[in-house]
């Protein structure tokens, strides 16, 4: 059964907070207003924005004492092709040392942040240096599309778009025509310590991925991928610690069809598309390639070891047996029983009455829209 009622029960459990959501807010408000008010620092800085898995919509709670986790991306006038990885990041330090003292540390592509109720992620990325296109992207990154701390989940009428208008109904999904620029093609570029070079990257092309997988899903895709980053979670002793976090994300986004109905759904198919697009690397002892989609010379599953997919391949292979068994159970007592054995104790079980009236039309969570070109004002 599709045990809507106890979806929603669910990921209302294993969604962050409003007090997660205020405290990561907060916290990457603060380090964005410092950085663009510092003296040596704000001039170099075209703007700021949020990343990562709670600008997605696909974090879940944290759990065991951890704290949320927010990545603030600065994207800067930096010259990448004179100044090193090294250097560059040197910059920030004094601005580090003079707000967040003993509480940073460098990381090989950005420097972490602990707080005592959020964890921040400061990314610095440096703009291409060609002069048009460098014009024209910062027209496109100082935008409120851009600058936004909303998740896609809070604005479904979200895109890429310098003209869209948080204040204006749905007034995101009308892509305007002029000045289309071509965004895909100029990447900014982020620091690696560990090469001691910059490489391309693309934040924001995962999230307008994200938002409009998200629209073809009827406002399911989120829900999906929490529900299953919930699965690796209860299943973690059984489970090798990768993949996890986007990567995985990633790889239920490249299986899961458009249309789905339900979360329930939903997460049937994430498994079977699993088991079913991976069979051939798993059986041969192979890592599959999935181009990025924001850098696609990018592999996103490039630091898993088939070691590791093996033995991921195994247990979500087991979960789509058991998603589908769940889904396919017309008693509700047994749905749920079977729902609960692969999502954990956080899926109520039906009460009384309980469970789907029927498998008819219900009112989709969003709208989904026509796929969109890839090119954007």
């Amino acid at each position: 059964m599709e045990l809507r009622p106890q979806f929603n029960e669910f990921l209302q459990d294993i969604r962050p907070s409003e007090r997660h959501k205020e405290e990561w807010k907060r916290g990457s408000n603060t380090l964005r207003t410092r950085l663009l008010a510092d003296p040596d620092l704000g001039p170099l800085i075209t703007t700021t924005f949020l990343q990562g898995s709670v600008r997605r919509s696909t974090a879940v709670r944290p759990t065991g004492g951890k704290r949320s986790d927010v990545d603030v991306v600065v994207v800067t006038t930096i010259d990448h092709n004179v100044e090193t990885p090294a250097v560059a990041m040197k910059r920030f330090e004094p601005f580090l040392d003079r707000f967040y003292e003993g509480k940073w540390e460098q990381q090989d592509r950005s420097f972490g942040i602990e707080m005592s109720y959020v964890d921040l992620d400061l990314v610095i990325t440096a703009l291409p240096t060609e002069p048009d296109a460098r014009a024209a992207l910062q027209k496109l990154y100082r935008s409120q599309a851009v600058q936004t701390d909303e998740s896609i989940e809070e604005r479904n009428d979200w895109v890429l778009n310098k003209s869209w208008d948080p204040s204006r109904a749905n007034g995101g999904l009308v892509v305007l025509a002029e000045d289309a620029s071509n965004w895909r093609d100029d990447p900014p570029w982020l620091p690696d310590r560990t090469i001691k070079d910059w490489g391309p990257t693309h934040p924001l092309a995962q999230i307008q991925w994200a938002a409009e997988k998200n629209r073809q899903c009827y406002g399911h895709y989120v829900s999906v991928v929490r529900s299953i980053k919930w699965w690796r979670h209860e299943h973690a002793s059984d489970l090798p610690k990768y993949p996890k976090g986007y990567p995985l994300e990633h790889m239920i986004g490249h299986v899961l069809p458009d249309g789905i109905t339900c979360v329930a759904e939903g997460v049937v198919k994430a498994f079977e598309g699993l088991r079913d697009t991976f069979r051939l690397e798993a059986m041969n002892g192979m890592v599959p390639t999935l181009p990025d989609h924001g850098v696609p010379s990018h592999d996103v599953l490039k630091r898993l070891s088939a070691e590791d997919f093996a033995a991921f391949y195994k247990e979500a292979a087991k979960a789509a047996d058991l998603a589908r068994r769940a889904y396919d159970e017309p008693d509700r007592d047994v749905s749920g029983s079977l729902w609960q054995e692969l999502l954990g104790k956080c899926f109520p079980l039906p009460g009384p009455g309980g469970g789907d009236r029927d498998r008819g039309f219900t009112t989709p969570a969003a709208a989904a829209t026509p796929r969109q070109s890839g090119r954007f004002a």
